[in-house]
């Protein structure tokens, strides 16, 4: 009996490490000691474990307690080794392995590779020094986002509105003000560009991990830092500063503020006034590695926009060669805004298991908005002298209208918006499946749950009125004065939301040796060009396929709807070459995939009227995708980095569409679910070393995208000479006859057919610390129509966008220059940039003022935005 209670005892004992696991770890080295990298390293427990040597030939995995394990040491078509360990309950060094090879092992492996279900990541570049900088300026010129208002970092992508793009800084979904109405209201981006570590951006098709909107995702991902940096930026319109350091091994933290004052650049306006801008935030990030598995962040974010105008004169020419007007207004009175935002975050990030990844996280957002303003103008609309041989040329000769507005409005705001959410990724699968190590699989599953809480408290109270040459707009039949528009309400929005979502990701890859390839290409000999024929026996090579397939689900409680949108993204890595410096290569080149149904339900502004009032029975917009693309990695110009083309073409069809215009930056929604629509087009992009050294990029989209809107019928009038009656214009206004006219598809807002982007640098041949960053965006012309709030009649269009920025900056610490001096004595880096913003000077048009004279007519004055500027920049960095 004795025996027995020993035996149990000696189990019990060994309870706590049966499924413990420790390190195994070990060395590969040549016959001189050398390391060898890229040695597969193949274990045979389980599903088959795989990693490779390091530079310096380490390798290391986990395995689990009383295993007996057999370590193959695999390169090329061959097995080099075997080693059989038992593991104990203590971490375990393998003897160093001597490998019989001679150089180095050039191997492609494959769990390494890039990961073919994150959304792409690009290029980082130095985003502070090209002009008017930003992550959002530097989106706009390389990808699908597109922006024809360079005094905003709001963007639209693909036909979607500004409201219809997630953004993600370290797995924080953050938020943007509200009421902001203008550009020149709207302060800087959440964004802090001196603390970005890497841009990942989708414009559409992205997995189902991704939240609830209809356009795309960008998400940010910060430093982490390793030991103490820091940087300052100064120029005409703000300064900027960050530190970043590293506390011992468990605790780092980045700090960074911004102070900006646009009233530099906002005084090239056509609005003459006292501009008074003051923008300033502050942002902080730290981690703490609390073990080896479990690290704990805290992000926090302040900000304060205070935006005041007291506005003087506006004087504008418009019209053609032939017909010809200025407007000219006088104001009284001045505008204040003011947003005040605070956000914080805390996320814990826990890999209990090699396979088995589990963040938690939590965030709160407040604003608080006020916008107070009374301004009154008194507007001229003056008609001029176009004939060149009269004295009068260019002058006034006749007055077509005058007359007063008065806008008012005492509107705040308070928001608060909670989230609480957890986020997991389980590894099924990632090794071998066969004795010969050719088929490569690798499975997981990942999963979500996210409860926000929304708690909006909003007071409206503006009015407009409209005075033309003594009558007030609109006129009616009674002693009373009616107001243009009038806008009250006292509204108050409590709501929670719970989402999920379940993903599988999985990857197929298929390895083979001694391909025989031949290719045919054509070289310059003696400057003849020439065909040439090569053969070569490639010593491996894999193609892989991957597939996602996941699914969103979620419910809105303010207008109760239950919703399921099913995603799958398809990649695929075929075996392609090419010949490179005269021997034949592997071509990176994928094609992808991504369709399915993307949801986004209403958020406060969407739920309130033209009118002030909320309508609790607005839905979520909802849309199909399909998307398909292809990146291809090519040499030229004898680049040691090759250049990456990317095409994508899409399609979406949207119902349950809550139709919106925009007003400079400002939406407004219909409130509404009564329309359909869809867009199409195609996104071209390359980049790559133009120069060497040096990243530029172009794109190019085109788009369509249209809308129809339930019972948007209307009629028109026709006088007996069967001319339609435009009231106000036409000479005969007697109706004869009428018609039913049902419009159709109608552009909508964001319809812009052609667009075409640039960000190029280069550097002065021989003189390689000055170089020249130029920034390139042309958009043909958006919809617009009168202010009446009919779809139908938006189908006027706006005169193109054009816009070139250019940098020169001179580098005080460039690599071929003599390494002494006070900058490099004190920095890292350290530039000087002069900045020209609207080079040539075009007179960008980004929306229309309609004036109405006592008989009806109605003048569409062009808004005008920033004229040519000059900034002066230093960055220092160390």
């Amino acid at each position: 009996m004795r025996h027995y209670i020993l035996v149990l005892l000696f189990m019990l004992l060994q309870l706590p490490s049966f499924g413990q696991t420790v390190k195994i770890s070990g060395r590969c080295v040549d016959k001189k000691n050398n390391p060898i990298e890229s040695v597969n390293i193949v274990t045979n427990k389980g599903i088959p474990l795989t990693t490779s040597t390091d530079k310096d030939g380490i390798y290391a995995f986990e395995a689990v307690v009383g295993d007996t394990i057999i370590i193959k040491y695999f390169a090329a078509d061959e097995v080099l080794e075997t080693r059989k360990v038992i593991v104990k309950n203590q971490d375990l060094v393998v003897k160093d392995v001597v490998l019989k090879i001679v150089g180095q092992i050039e191997v492609e492996v494959i769990s390494d590779r890039e990961d073919p279900f994150e959304i792409i990541e690009l290029p980082l570049i130095d985003v502070q020094n090209i002009p008017m900088g930003g992550v959002e300026k530097y989106l706009t010129l390389t990808t699908a986002a597109v922006s024809n208002n360079e005094l905003t970092t709001n963007y639209n992508v693909r036909g979607g509105s500004y409201d219809e793009n997630l953004v993600y800084v370290n797995g924080f979904n953050v938020y943007r003000p509200f009421l902001t109405r203008s550009g020149q209201q709207e302060g800087m981006s959440f964004i802090n560009s001196a603390l970005v570590s890497s841009i990942q951006f989708s414009g559409g098709g992205f997995s189902a991990e991704y939240g609830d909107k209809l356009s795309s995702v960008l998400d940010i991902t910060y430093k982490t830092p390793t030991k103490t940096k820091a940087s300052a930026m100064a120029s005409l319109l703000g300064v900027e500063a960050h530190v970043e350091q590293a506390l011992g091994s468990r605790f780092n933290y980045l700090v960074g503020a911004r102070y900006r004052s646009n009233g530099y650049l906002l005084n090239s306006l056509p609005t003459k006034g006292a501009y008074n801008p003051v923008f300033w935030d502050a942002q902080l990030l730290m981690n703490f590695d609390l073990t080896e598995k479990m690290v704990f962040s805290v992000l926090g974010h302040f900000s304060s926009n205070n935006y005041r105008f007291a506005p003087q004169t506006q004087e504008t020419d418009f019209g053609t060669a032939n017909e010809a007007y200025t407007f000219k207004i006088y104001f009284d009175g001045q505008e204040q805004t003011k947003f005040q935002t605070m956000y914080g975050g805390a996320s814990l990030k826990w890999k209990p298991t090699k396979k088995l990844n589990l963040d938690f996280y939590a965030t709160i957002f407040n604003t608080n908005e006020r916008e107070y303003y009374d301004v009154q103008g008194q507007y001229f609309i003056n008609e001029l002298e176009t004939d060149p041989s009269k004295e009068e040329y260019g002058d006034s000769i006749d007055v077509l209208g005058v007359g007063t507005f008065l806008n008012h409005a005492r509107n705040k705001l308070n928001a608060t918006i909670l989230n609480v959410y957890h986020n997991g990724v389980l590894e099924l699968k990632n090794g071998f499946t066969n004795d010969d190590f050719t088929k490569f699989q690798n499975h997981a599953i990942g999963w979500g749950v996210n409860y926000q809480q929304d708690d909006f408290y909003d007071l409206l109270s503006e009015w407009k009125m409209i005075d033309s040459a003594g009558y007030s707009l609109p006129q009616v039949p009674t002693d009373h004065l009616t107001l243009f528009e009038t806008v009250k309400g006292q509204l108050s929005l409590k709501s929670f939301r719970v989402t999920s979502f379940a993903q599988w990701n999985g990857i197929w890859s298929n390895k083979k040796f001694k391909i025989p390839v031949s290719k045919t290409y054509k070289r310059k000999v003696d400057g003849v060009k020439e065909k040439v024929s090569i053969a070569d026996t490639i010593v491996e090579s894999v193609a892989k396929f991957a597939m996602s397939v996941g699914v969103r689900q979620g419910y809105t409680s303010y207008n109760e709807e239950l919703f399921f949108t099913p995603r799958v993204t398809l990649n695929f890595y075929p075996r392609v070459y090419m010949v490179q410096n005269d021997r034949i290569v592997r071509r990176n080149i994928n094609f992808h995939v991504g369709t399915g149904l993307y949801y986004q339900p209403p958020f406060y502004r969407e739920f309130r009227t033209f009118a002030g009032q909320l309508n609790q029975n607005v839905l979520a917009q909802k849309s199909f995708h399909f998307i398909a693309g292809s990146d291809v990695y090519f040499n030229m110009w004898e680049r040691e980095v090759p250049f990456k083309f990317t095409a994508e073409v899409y399609y979406k069809y949207l119902w349950d569409v809550n139709p919106y215009e925009i007003d400079n930056v400002r939406t407004r929604y219909y409130a509404e679910n009564n329309a359909t629509a869809y867009a199409y087009g195609i996104d071209l992009n390359v980049h790559g070393q133009f120069v060497p050294g040096i990243e530029t990029f172009f794109k190019m989209g085109i788009l369509q995208t249209k809308e129809n809107l339930n019972n948007d019928q209307y009629t028109e009038y026709y006088n007996a000479a069967g001319e339609r009656i435009i009231f106000g214009y036409s000479e005969d206004q007697v109706v004869v006859d009428t018609a039913v006219i049902l419009p159709g598809f109608i552009p909508r807002p964001t319809d812009q057919i052609f667009t075409f982007g640039a960000l190029v640098q280069d550097q002065m041949p021989g003189f390689e610390r000055l170089s020249v960053q130029m920034g390139l965006h042309f958009g043909t012309g958006l919809p617009y129509g009168p202010p009446d709030f009919n779809r139908h009649k938006d189908t006027l269009r706006l005169k193109s966008y054009f816009r070139v920025d250019v940098g020169m900056s001179y580098d005080f610490l460039h690599e071929n220059v003599k390494k002494k001096g006070f900058f490099y004595k004190h920095f890292d880096d350290a530039m000087l940039s002069f900045e020209v913003f609207n080079l040539l000077g075009i007179n960008n048009v980004l929306s229309k003022q309609w004036v109405q004279d006592v008989s009806g007519k109605y003048y569409a004055i062009p808004n005008y935005l920033t004229q040519r500027r000059f900034n002066l920049k230093l960055i220092l960095r160390m």
